[in-house]
């Protein structure tokens, strides 16, 4: 018999306590039905998380079990060459890890805020599934850890919830290494170097067997064959076979840019998370050129440029988020990141929060995009004779705003998860709008329908999470 200590979740505020079984031969049983919820959460790419659970592969007490216990023991031996990655990937959850990996990967390639908005989807949609895949298999497998059953055995870290049996860790990291190799495959060889890392980690840990990391691994793999098919068709391959309408008040290509090719014209075609199409929000025309609507705009545009003071400067270059940054999308995220840490919160709570934020996002762009080729609208410094910007001018129509819509989105998740920062996170979610008028690259109108936009996609997201439970 095994006694087995209770294991103890941080979820927000509230610290619920496991259900603590002795079994027979290394089984454990754990759970409140709190700590079994995300086996019962809703995938995003999955039909069901039972088409990717994986039985173990050894009996406990066996002959292979015992020499997997004794692997462990000789790796642990020479553990003093993990402790700096077991420091790495224990010292915040696996999820807001791979994100930091997917933006550094941002950075390095420049890749545009459309784009990466698409990816943080595909990724924290495939490692929110990995989650809710590992957690069914869990309550279907339960098993007590390497270092409880075996006392040669010393406890590296924290052990999953539930069940040694499939570490979720191992399953994250086989479904992110997916997604981050099929958009950006001249850079696989490091993503499967940091898997090898991970799955490392998580045998000389003392938490999981060999074969528990295995299965962990095959459960990601299959989740990330889904989040890989689903990038191959959600139209984000299409190439742009049209021409931009030409006349009075139309979008007209960037100084800057000398390119006359828009960025993105079809990403309000692109397979939307939360939405039916891109179109289905689809915001009414903005004020027709030359209007008195569009004039008082105009108007206003010069004035505020005329007018900035050090401060509003700063914050229309603070919010830019340009070429070889994060990106507007992951700016926010890095927000949302600082706040799960702040928190505290446990791996599946995180992954839940960075996940309907990524694809609320995702979403937002998509619709966003859709409103912008639609309507062609053009940008202040083509429009209004001998005007300068304050920040770059982007190279895509103006109306709607895509920092507005991103940010209207962004501020809503994050405001129903953190509601004790939601006064906070609003003002952010505002000021990263309004810098766009004091850079000299929107027009209002731009802006207010376009956060408007984005907070109705947010509400899409959260009114989706909490259909199968607390939000965390």
């Amino acid at each position: 018999m095994i006694l087995l200590q209770a294991r103890w979740a941080r979820v927000g505020s509230v610290v619920l306590a496991a259900i603590v079984v002795a079994l027979v031969g290394g089984l454990v049983l754990v759970g409140s039905a709190q700590a079994q919820a995300p086996a019962h959460w809703r995938p995003l790419l999955m039909a069901d998380a039972a088409e990717v659970r994986v039985a173990p592969r050894l009996e406990p007490g066996s002959s292979d079990d015992r020499a997997e216990l004794d692997q462990i023991v000789a790796e642990q031996a020479g553990a003093s060459f993990f402790v700096a990655q077991i420091e790495y990937w224990t010292a915040v959850p696996s999820p807001v890890r791979w994100n930091e990996i997917l933006l550094a990967a941002v950075r390095d390639a420049n890749t545009n805020p459309v784009r990466v908005s698409r990816t943080l989807g595909l990724l924290n949609a495939a490692m929110y599934d990995a989650i809710i895949a590992t957690w069914d298999t869990k309550i279907a497998f339960p098993r007590s850890t390497p270092s409880e059953r075996d006392s040669r055995i010393e406890k590296l870290a924290p052990p999953d919830d539930l069940s040694s049996h499939a570490s979720v860790d191992a399953a994250i990291a086989s479904a992110a290494v997916a997604v981050l190799s099929e958009i950006y495959p001249d850079r696989s060889a490091t993503f499967e170097a940091r898997l090898e890392e991970v799955l490392a980690v998580r045998r000389v840990s003392g938490a999981h067997t060999p074969s528990d990391v295995t299965a962990g691994a095959a459960i990601g793999e299959a989740v990330g064959a889904l989040a890989v098919e689903r990038a191959r068709t959600d139209g984000g391959s299409a190439v742009w076979q049209g021409t931009a309408p030409e006349g009075p008040g139309y979008w007209v290509p960037a100084l800057a840019s000398r390119n006359d090719q828009p960025i993105e014209p079809l990403a309000g075609t692109w397979r939307p998370w939360l939405l039916e199409s891109g179109s289905e929000l689809r915001p009414g025309p903005p004020p027709a050129y030359l209007s008195e609507a569009w004039q008082a705009e105009a108007d206003e545009v010069v004035r505020v440029n005329e007018q900035l003071t050090d401060e509003q400067v700063r914050i229309a270059r603070f919010w830019a988020d340009g070429a070889g940054t994060d990106t507007p999308p992951g700016h926010w995220m890095r927000i949302a990141i600082e706040l799960t840490v702040r928190d505290e919160l446990p791996l599946a709570s995180t992954a839940r929060v960075l996940t309907h934020l990524a694809i609320a996002q995702a979403d937002a762009f998509i619709a966003c995009w859709d409103a912008k080729f639609t309507y062609w609208s053009g940008r202040p410094t083509a429009l209004i004779p001998g005007f300068a910007s304050t920040v770059i001018t982007p190279n895509f129509p103006s109306y709607t705003s895509g920092h507005a819509t991103l940010s209207g989105a962004s501020a809503e998740v994050l405001a129903a998860f953190f509601p004790s920062d939601r006064e906070v996170l609003m003002a952010q979610g505002d000021e990263a709008t309004t810098s766009r008028l004091y850079g000299g690259i929107h027009w209002r109108s731009d802006n207010e329908v376009g956060f408007a936009l984005g907070q109705e996609i947010g509400k899409r997201a959260i009114a989706r999470a909490t259909a199968d439970g607390n939000l965390r």
